[in-house]
């Protein structure tokens, strides 16, 4: 239910953050729309469309940088703990054929 509400909540970030930057840059070109020419226009577009996907893009590795941080610690615990056990495993084995077998000093 936790990562429900948190993938809600980082989606409705991206989003907010997303329609701030296009709104703001669509503002500017709009502004700017009697005094440019057709070919300016058109970059001005191409540059809000790239700028917005670049915003949206950032803000989605930002969280999912989080995520896989996360992720990696988990498995490099569980790697650890792993090799603990077999190591313990491995102690036993030996102690055990020490302990039954008489060998003379």
């Amino acid at each position: 239910m936790k990562k429900t509400v948190k993938q809600i909540i980082s989606g409705l970030v991206i989003f907010g953050v997303t329609l701030a930057a296009g709104f703001v840059i669509t503002a500017v070109s709009f502004n700017l729309f009697d005094s440019l020419t057709a070919n300016q226009m058109k970059l001005i577009f191409a540059v809000d469309v790239l700028s917005i996907v670049a915003v949206a893009t950032g803000a989605w590795y930002f969280f999912d940088s989080k995520k896989a941080k996360a992720r990696r610690k988990r498995e490099l615990e569980k790697r650890h703990f792993e090799r603990i056990k077999q190591k313990e495993t491995e102690m036993t084995e030996i102690n055990k054929l020490i302990n039954f077998t008489n060998f003379a000093a």
